[in-house]
């Protein structure tokens, strides 16, 4: 029987745990990596589609109450003009800003053969009839028609003040301040006004 030596019993468990104590293999390490990435990708991702979704979700609130406001305006308006009624339809004579507007179909615009062009306030109005000048590149387009009341959701139209109803529609609009693009459409609201 061979008698073993007690330091190289030691030395072979050294040995051993050496052998168990080993750092990561490349590959390991680069599988790690990859997952790592990848989730982080996956965060940055998901927090850009976050700041997309806030920015349409800021313009279309602000989009909705300048609509607002120019339905807050003319809710309290007649149809047309209390002291010329129908004699005038569009902004009667004198009638130059929206400071003068008396009514409803003063919204019209410049009226050609009984159909407003309607108006665009660019800076945007509020319901005081004050322009908000900290909005830039926003603008109100307000077109006010003559409708039948069974079809009052029709692009087809009469001549202003022929019919017993009148549709107010406001589309707001935006573009990038510096921006030379044409401003895009982000909400319409549309009313009808009776007697």
């Amino acid at each position: 029987m061979t008698i073993r030596d007690p330091r190289s019993a030691i030395r072979d468990r050294a040995v051993r745990s050496r052998k168990r104590q080993r750092g990561f293999t490349l590959i390991e390490a680069a599988l790690t990596t990859v997952i790592i990435s990848t989730g982080v990708l996956a965060i940055l991702s998901a927090q850009q589609a976050f700041h997309r979704k806030n920015d349409w979700a800021q313009r279309s609130g602000t989009a909705m109450l300048l609509a607002n406001e120019l339905r807050e305006l003319t809710i309290t308006m007649p149809k047309h003009d209390p002291f010329t009624g129908l004699e005038t339809v569009g902004p009667e004579a004198g009638e130059t800003s929206v400071a003068d507007y008396d009514d409803i179909d003063d919204f019209a615009g410049v009226v050609v053969s009984g159909y407003g062009q309607g108006i665009t306030f660019d800076p945007p109005i509020n319901a005081l009839r004050q322009q908000v000048q900290d909005l830039p590149g926003w603008s109100q387009r307000i077109e006010v028609h003559s409708v039948l009341p069974d079809n009052i959701s029709s692009t087809f139209t009469q001549p202003l003040g022929t019919t017993q109803l009148l549709r107010v529609t406001v589309t707001v609009l935006w573009k990038r301040p510096s921006s030379t693009d044409e401003p895009k459409a982000i909400t319409t609201l549309s009313w009808v006004v009776g007697e």
